[in-house]
């Protein structure tokens, strides 16, 4: 019963942060300001929105290095291990920034309203098609001093370990001439325990089970803590291989991921 109505009570909290995040979203877009003002406006808005709805979950977000994910002159390409949709809430709510996620999620419901408010940047990963098109709209973003948030596994995980990243998106911080930012997220405990194997599946969104079969479940937690590590940045060396550029933040999300076991 106290399980129950946990749910009701987040999907009652839900639904009214969605509608005052809608209404703040709608007369951002209605004003008339330039593009790039609308857009600082909307990370500014999802990262505030992200903090309340993180709490409302109990979700406990600790975080290390996290001041290095505020851009300063100009923005950084964050790329992060993927492990769930939370992902994106804990990130945004430690700063404001642009989330690069797939096309799929874009005709998504409620996920895909969210993300398109946003100002999220779309990618088709399945072809290579549009890939030229895709970075040049990154490193547009990322020249406008946002930074630009990946998840280059390029899909989420069971947390057994962080999956090789696919390279081609970071094409654009050396385009943009910025720093790539390794960022680890590892959840470390479901209400009040230690994470294992039966209680992942509750947190940890992966293996092909919709949305809105996973986000129930994930309701009735009482409690979630999450570890964030923003690591040392990596410069984006125009000499050096988007491969060699993919492995070096692989390893170091990697063995920051171990060591937070």
């Amino acid at each position: 019963m106290a399980t129950m109505i946990r749910a009701l009570i987040k999907i009652a909290g839900t639904l009214i942060l969605f509608i005052l995040y809608l209404l703040a979203s709608l007369t951002a877009f209605t004003l008339p300001v330039k593009a790039r003002t609308r857009r600082a406006w909307m990370t500014r808005l999802v990262s505030f929105f992200a903090g309340l709805v993180l709490r409302l979950y109990g979700v406990r977000v600790a975080a290390a290095g996290s001041g290095k994910l505020a851009p300063l002159h100009r923005g950084h390409l964050v790329v992060a291990n993927h492990l769930s949709y939370v992902d994106v809430l804990v990130i945004a709510s430690l700063a404001p920034a642009v989330f690069v996620t797939s096309i799929e999620l874009r005709n998504t419901l409620l996920l895909g309203q969210l993300a398109r408010l946003s100002g999220s940047l779309f990618v088709e990963r399945r072809k290579a098609s549009g890939l030229r098109r895709e970075i040049d709209a990154i490193t547009g973003v990322l020249n406008q001093g946002f930074s630009v948030v990946l998840f280059p596994e390029g899909t989420t995980s069971s947390g057994d370990r962080v999956h090789p990243f696919k390279r081609s998106l970071l094409d654009a911080a050396v385009k943009a001439k910025c720093g790539i930012l390794p960022v680890c997220l590892r959840y470390q405990r479901v209400n009040g325990q230690p994470l294992s194997a039966a209680s992942r599946d509750a947190v940890l969104y992966y293996g092909g089970i919709s949305f809105f079969r996973h986000f129930p479940r994930f309701l009735t937690l009482r409690s979630v803590e999450v570890r964030i590590s923003v690591l040392h940045p990596i410069t984006a060396n125009a000499n050096e291989s988007r491969k060699h550029l993919a492995e070096r933040a692989h390893e170091a999300i990697s063995a920051e991921y171990q060591a937070l076991a």
